[in-house]
């Protein structure tokens, strides 16, 4: 784990991200949504498998982040980030972050729900330009946030219940 080398190194100060909510990326919602049924869509309409895989996924990661918390707790101030909730949260309450399409991709190509074709990402020959207002959407390209986004989470790991211990505390 690239944390215990940090800390190694002597880092006093280490911040571990969870992952995304990979369901409810535009790039898979792209490659597995028209091959999964009605039944694996949650009610946002992100793809429940991914995202169950993910929770999964960063369970397991805090599970290690608390042991190295017990372990150093006198030398290093290691946090978690749940990157998780709150990308989510932005996914099911996309207005009150003042985004909209949570689904679409500002830069891509393909059109329809998720404008991703991964033939034709942002930037290769087929693509279309971004959209007019890259910070009203949750994702630049169908994988990556957009500079709102992260801003976003940047404020909420600094302020916000998603961080843990909290940063600024």
């Amino acid at each position: 784990m690239v944390s215990r080398k940090l800390i190694a190194l002597g880092a006093v100060h280490v911040v571990v991200p969870g992952i995304f909510p990979t369901g409810c990326l535009p790039i898979f919602l792209s490659l597995f949504g028209d091959a999964t049924g009605e039944t694996d869509f949650d009610g946002t309409g992100c793809l429940k498998p991914h995202n169950r895989l993910t929770e999964y996924h960063n369970s397991l990661l805090r599970k290690q982040v608390d042991a190295l918390q017990r372990k150093h707790h006198n030398s290093t101030r290691i946090m978690y980030a749940d990157y998780y909730s709150l990308v989510y949260q932005m996914v099911q309450e996309p207005e009150k972050f003042g985004f909209s399409k949570p689904f679409e991709a500002c830069c891509g190509a393909g059109g329809g729900k998720y404008n991703f074709d991964v033939t034709a990402r942002c930037g290769m020959e087929g693509a279309t330009t971004a959209c007019r207002d890259p910070s009203t959407r949750l994702s630049w390209d169908g994988i990556h946030p957009t500079e709102e986004v992260n801003k976003v989470i940047a404020g909420a790991l600094l302020r916000g219940p998603y961080c843990t211990p909290p940063i600024l505390g």
